[in-house]
């Protein structure tokens, strides 16, 4: 087990990496650090035909009524007594209640993952429906989002970008809190024209006694999790994606998977993690509907993690710190 107090040695210890910012004739474009080793780029396009017209295997995809039975919908059950809990809401969406901030990450509700009504027919398939409606969600504080994709952002909503490293900080009720922008591996882009024209990234909540981390969308950028566990860590819980990782030849650059996810856990000195990015919508991998939990307690059982702490839940379920 990683204790809060190890040391992870990294190239640069000091600060997190930036991205690579040019400008095109479309504009501003963002782009991944060299010092992101494990970005290999995106497939080209005939890549993308190849895997779709003879690799893409779609054989696992359960039935309806096999979805019913597999994984069951709670309405949820939301915690506002104590001080760190969360709500799984499905796919990459989690609301968290920490020392009476309500925070949501990426609320998508919709039936299919897209950004305008031409795409309804064509965006991704939500299997399981949502738990609750968005408006029978208690007061959001806060939300974040983590890029400008089709499963992160519902149209409309008022943005306010950050870059990696930024802080916000505010009061509520006397109490001080901290938002932080983080590093992520991963690109943006909702329409022809605006691939990568905004910033994708993690967040992290941090009050006076609990600290929540949300990795984002994201490839594994090893070196920024060490940095992020030695200046801020241990956090009392984070919510990392072990969904979408097959066939990795695809994947890697953009998704990590489980045992990538156990060793975030460790490297940002989590003392929780909830597992999610799984089991919600048709994102395109090739990975078995129902594997990612199996193969996530695999690789937290390999690098000698206590199972209880490194966990999913139903769709709609409510995890505390405190039971």
């Amino acid at each position: 087990m990683t204790s809060s107090s190890t040391y992870y040695k990294t190239s640069n210890d000091e600060e997190f990496a930036k991205p690579i910012i040019t400008q095109s004739f479309f504009g501003i474009k963002y782009s991944n650090p060299p010092s992101f080793t494990n970005w290999k780029g995106l497939p080209t396009f005939f890549n993308l035909i190849r895997w779709f017209l003879f690799e893409k295997d779609e054989s696992h995809l359960p039935s309806n009524e096999f979805v019913a039975k597999a994984l069951p919908v709670i309405f949820p059950k939301f915690d506002l007594k104590s001080d760190l809990s969360a709500t799984w809401l499905g796919h990459a969406t989690v609301f968290v209640h920490l020392e009476g901030i309500n925070l949501i990450t990426d609320p998508v509700f919709s039936a299919r993952a897209t950004p305008t009504f031409a795409m309804l027919l064509l965006g991704p398939k939500r299997y399981v429906k949502p738990p609750c409606p968005y408006e029978d969600l208690p007061p959001i504080h806060i939300g974040v989002i983590i890029k400008k994709l089709m499963d992160s952002i519902i149209p409309g909503t008022e943005v306010i970008e950050k870059n990696w490293g930024d802080i916000v900080e505010f009061q509520n009720n006397g109490t001080s809190f901290k938002v932080l922008c983080t590093p992520a591996q991963h690109w943006s882009q909702r329409g022809i024209f605006d691939h990568n024209n905004t910033l994708w990234c993690g967040w992290a909540l941090m009050g006076p006694n609990y600290k929540f981390f949300y990795t984002g969308d994201t490839g594994f950028c090893d070196e920024e999790y060490k940095k992020l566990g030695n200046k801020y860590g241990p956090f009392q819980l984070a919510a990392i994606p072990i969904g979408c990782y097959c066939p990795r030849w695809i994947m890697q650059s953009q998704h990590i998977n489980t045992e990538e996810a156990v060793l975030t856990h460790k490297y940002i000195k989590a003392e929780h993690t909830m597992g999610i990015h799984w089991g919600t919508y048709l994102m395109g991998s090739n990975e078995p509907y129902l594997e990612p939990p199996k193969v996530f307690r695999e690789a937290a059982s390999k690098h000698g993690c206590n199972l209880k702490n490194l966990f999913t839940v139903q769709h709609g379920e409510t995890w505390s710190y405190n039971s």
